[in-house]
């Protein structure tokens, strides 16, 4: 094992600089994981944001602590900024759903119409969803004045805890892996519209979806910017799963999701900000369209279904890439195989630098203690192989 030579801000920057640092740098991503530790229940780690902190703080120190916090603080307790990008109703453990279920969007209704294409042409994205968009998914917030401004101070304190647990972590040295969560309309249309309402659309109405993309894009933009600049870390969480080719056909992609992806990545990269493209889902065919977005300036964030070792081969020279742990290994695994893993990774996706280690996707709120603490003791002690 090789001294450590760069702090957590330097390695991680050099990761996404697509240079060699010292080792991998290591990210989990979410922090569900530490209400099972702390012996919380999901429903208890939902409702009690300062508890949740607390447990947060704890697991990082149990496990060794590791180089960048990812979806840290409020960012996985609090589903309102969810809204933003996927506008449907959502179940709450300990509501809707038994007290140790995780969160989930319900897409079984539309709450978006064919009808609204229309006020979203007129009156831009930004204005539908406050006035009649979000009182639907979450009633009480939105439409009228007083709606609209609860709906404002909620996101503004969201924001504020956020930026307090990021000084937190700011001072232990550990930088913070994103701000906000954007997404291209496309994403946002299909969860409001629901996917297979949304999909009819496309080929029922698509010059008027793409009117309505083309008028929510700017809104989209402005929004992420000023979030932004209010939580002062200049990285994006860009949501993408339903563009993946397990889910969108090459004619469709390339037609009403490609276009707006470079859009937005093109203005984000223009004002200093680094998008993080979690792409879930199966992008294997698309990942030579990624090279169409700014050399250097992403990172691509995979969840294991991709091949993440194409992936490098296509895109190492290109943009950052970090993953991908599978969540299975990391519930139902042993740590010997997750180390295995690990160093494939480190090996064949870490050679020559521009690798964050990280699970796939977010870890698994129940996966096992020591399945995590091999992949976070793996990323800080191995070397490549041979080197």
């Amino acid at each position: 094992m090789k001294p450590e030579t760069m702090t957590p801000q330097e390695r991680f920057e050099a990761a996404v600089n697509l240079r060699e640092p010292d080792r991998v740098p290591v990210c989990p991503l979410g922090t569900l994981f530490a209400a099972h530790h702390s012996g919380m229940t999901m429903a208890e780690y939902y409702s009690d944001p300062q508890a949740a902190t607390v447990a947060q703080r704890k697991i990082f120190d149990d496990l060794g602590g590791w180089d960048v916090m990812g979806l840290g603080g409020p960012a996985m307790t609090d589903f309102f900024p969810l809204l933003t990008i996927s506008p449907n109703r959502v179940k709450i453990p300990g509501k809707e759903l038994p007290a140790d279920a995780i969160m989930q969007f319900d897409e079984s209704e539309p709450a978006m119409f064919v009808e609204d294409y229309d006020t979203i042409i007129k009156e831009g994205w930004d204005n539908f969803f406050f006035k009649h968009l979000l009182p639907r998914v979450a009633p009480g917030y939105g439409g009228n004045f007083f709606g609209r401004a609860k709906a404002l101070l909620r996101l503004m304190s969201f924001m504020r805890t956020f930026k307090k647990d990021i000084r937190y972590w700011d001072s232990r040295g550990i930088p913070a892996l994103v701000s906000l969560p954007c997404a291209v309309p496309y994403e946002m249309f299909s969860t409001a519209r629901t996917l297979h309402h949304f999909v009819t659309d496309l080929y029922r109405h698509p010059d008027k979806v793409i009117a309505a993309m083309d008028a929510t894009l700017p809104d989209t933009i402005k929004s992420t910017l000023r979030g932004v600049k209010m939580v002062g870390v200049p990285r994006i969480f860009l949501a993408s799963e339903r563009g993946a080719g397990d889910m969108t056909s090459p004619k469709i992609f390339e037609k009403f999701y490609l276009p707006w992806l470079i859009k937005l990545v093109d203005a984000l990269v223009k004002n200093g900000i680094t998008p993080l493209l979690h792409f879930d889902g199966n992008w294997d065919n698309y990942l030579s369209h990624l090279k169409k977005l700014p050399g250097g300036k992403c990172i691509l964030d995979l969840d294991s279904t991709t091949d993440i070792f194409k992936a490098k081969e296509i895109l190492g020279d290109h943009m950052c890439i970090m993953g991908d742990v599978p969540a299975p290994l990391l519930t139902l695994g042993t740590p010997e195989e997750v180390e295995v893993y690990c160093k494939k990774l480190i090996d064949e996706v870490g050679r020559g630098g521009g690798f964050i280690l990280s699970s796939g996707c977010s870890v698994p709120y129940n996966a096992k203690f020591e399945n995590l603490k091999a992949m976070i003791d793996t990323g800080k002690t191995y070397q490549f192989a041979g080197g």
